[in-house]
């Protein structure tokens, strides 16, 4: 009985190991209703292309940015369950006078290939890379914001490439740790996105947004983060994975953020913010 235990293991570990990556990204199973044609209107579609695959972002102008007058930057990446197309809502970022970069995954929305944590991270980086070329960006004032698996990208692209100030909200220290949860040992993990040990080689500093009742992160990653960085803050906000529990932690969370561009330099006190 024992052995024929061990087998049905291995034989569940040899499954995992060869789905794993669409459990960590579940893009087929997003409403394809969710999914529009294209940019809209006042949003710039930018391109990458990598052995076949195109991977596209999301570039929402800043107000009051331009060539002549150019200003900071925030590249945002998603959830693994989320799209660009979802993350419109920046805009209020947009009108505080920051431009901002939605990462697209591939395998997402409209861009093509598969996601893992070497695509990911590559791709992100070439964009972020962009960004410093066009003329209406402020190469010194880049920050990062994620959101679960998009911190876990960016701590990564940050390790080469450090912005001047990162944001990460419900963040996972490790997603290998959780593998247990399927019933298979942390190091057949393929992509295991530390990010604890990330923010050990940049110093920028750190906004970590946890909430209280998340129920997809384990309780203490946000800690494990903090313990790591050099540089970091936790707020924590009343709510769970995918929301906050009602619109006066919303507004919390935007006065954080707001709060943190402002003391990092990302966003001008001298400028018209609502």
């Amino acid at each position: 009985m024992l052995l024929i235990l061990i087998g049905i293991w291995i034989i569940w570990i040899i499954v995992v190991w060869s789905i794993q990556h669409r459990i960590m990204f579940p893009a087929s199973m997003i409403d394809a209703s969710r999914i529009l044609t294209g940019a809209p209107s006042g949003v710039e579609s930018i391109w990458l292309t990598d052995n076949g695959d195109r991977i596209e972002s999301w570039f929402i102008p800043g107000k009051g940015v331009s060539a002549e007058t150019p200003g900071p930057v925030v590249v945002f990446a998603h959830g693994n369950g989320e799209l660009i197309d979802d993350n419109l809502d920046l805009t209020w970022l947009a009108d505080l006078g920051t431009s901002v970069l939605l990462i697209e995954y591939r395998g997402y929305g409209r861009s093509t290939g598969s996601p893992s944590q070497r695509n990911l991270v590559s791709d992100t980086t070439r964009f972020v890379e962009l960004l410093t070329q066009r003329p209406e960006v402020d190469p010194d004032r880049i920050g990062f914001m994620g959101r679960s698996i998009g911190c876990s990208v960016l701590a990564q692209v940050a390790r080469s490439h450090p912005p001047n100030a990162m944001i990460m909200m419900v963040p996972p220290a490790r997603l290998d740790s959780m593998a247990w949860r399927f019933g298979v040992p942390p190091f057949m993990v393929r992509s295991p996105f530390r990010t604890d040990l990330a923010v050990r080689e940049f110093d920028s500093p750190l906004l970590l947004l946890p909430r209280d009742e998340d129920e997809i992160i384990p309780e203490g990653h946000a800690e494990i983060i903090d313990a790591n960085a050099s540089n970091s803050t936790i707020i924590t906000l009343r709510g769970h994975h995918n929301w906050l529990d009602d619109s006066n932690e919303v507004k919390r969370q935007h006065k954080a953020i707001k709060a943190f561009l402002l003391s990092n330099g990302i966003l001008k006190p001298d400028v018209d913010q609502p």
